[in-house]
């Protein structure tokens, strides 16, 4: 195990100050002996040598390490970006922690209190609810970026998608090609990105003076896409053949349910969803899919929270472009 430059003091009796000075290259502007320089080097090619992170944070009040709050990992869209954003942290010398609330409120309002305690020297948030981000920015003390959802709050910074742009532009083009109705499976409203693309759909449905058909769920899960489905076929004796999911979640449930009952997944059915899977290069059908741009998401993130390590009281919201994936087979 490699030694710290107390533990080589200690040995080599030795103050801690000479083998700090010898081990970061400052030997000879402080005139330490070649001999002692010697000594010490010999000592850490044979014991090797560590540095004490937790005394040195305390030192200069920075951890290098950031943490991620998430909903869940399963969710293809969030486990993406914390791989980016992970990826971004690395390469700038910093420490990415992921945690999860599963949409748990009170879980993600203990793990932001247990985070700062940690003292990160900053937190990117998922938020579940709004209350839970008007929660973080009236205790939390630490730089905090909110991604994926803008509940607009007061002296927060946000980095998320343009979800009304996105939505409007996958309804229009979907429309300009299907004459017949088009349903929305929608997850939880109540969150901004969902209320966000519902309204980019009915924008859209309403320029083609067309009817607005909306399904609603409490959650963003793939049980409430399962359930969404199961009530429609109950009532219309058949499935949709044009439908947008608001999620992925959503359309697993959404497909389940209508693989169950008819023992496949009819090619007639057209589909359009937000976020890319590579499952959906598998579907028969025609699927027009919105990706959000995780990588640009991650970069304007992390440079907006090296932003505001040097001046909290930065208020920001960037948005991101999302583009439109077509896999078109027949029409």
């Amino acid at each position: 195990m490699a030694h710290s430059a107390e533990q080589i003091a200690k040995n080599l009796n030795l103050s801690i100050t000479t083998v700090r000075l010898v081990l970061n290259g400052k030997a000879d502007k402080y005139r330490i002996s070649p001999k002692t320089q010697e000594r010490i080097h010999k000592y850490v090619e044979v014991h090797g040598y560590s540095v004490n992170r937790i005394a040195q944070s305390l030192k200069i009040n920075k951890t290098h390490q950031f943490a991620l709050v998430i909903p869940r990992l399963t969710n293809f869209f969030f486990s993406n970006l914390a791989e980016q954003l992970e990826s971004r942290c690395h390469q700038s010398g910093y420490q990415l922690m992921i945690c999860c609330t599963y949409n748990n409120t009170e879980h993600e309002k203990k793990l932001i209190k247990s985070l700062e305690e940690h003292s990160v020297d900053g937190i990117f948030i998922v938020s579940a609810t709004e209350d839970c981000q008007r929660h973080a920015i009236k205790y939390c003390s630490k730089p905090i970026v909110f991604l994926d959802r803008n509940f607009a709050i007061d002296n927060a910074s946000y980095v998320v998608s343009n979800n009304y742009q996105s939505s409007y532009y996958l309804t229009t083009t979907m429309r300009s090609m299907i004459s017949e109705p088009i349903y929305f499976f929608a997850g939880d409203r109540l969150l901004p990105t969902i209320k966000e693309r519902l309204q980019g759909y009915s924008d859209a449905i309403q320029d083609y003076q067309t009817d607005i058909y909306i399904h609603y769920s409490a959650h963003n899960t793939v049980m409430d896409g399962k359930l969404m489905m199961e009530k429609y076929i109950a009532h219309h004796k058949n499935y949709p053949h044009n439908f947008i999911a608001s999620s992925l979640p959503i359309l697993d449930g959404l497909l389940s349910v209508v693989h169950q009952y008819y023992g496949k997944i009819p090619q007639d059915i057209n589909i359009g969803t937000f976020d890319e899977s590579l499952s959906l290069d598998f579907l028969p059908n025609n699927v027009w899919s919105i990706k959000q741009n995780d990588s640009q998401l991650a970069l304007n993130a992390f440079q907006l929270m090296l932003d505001k390590i040097q001046n909290n009281d930065i208020q920001k919201t960037i948005i991101v472009e999302s583009h439109l994936v077509k896999r078109t087979t027949k029409l």
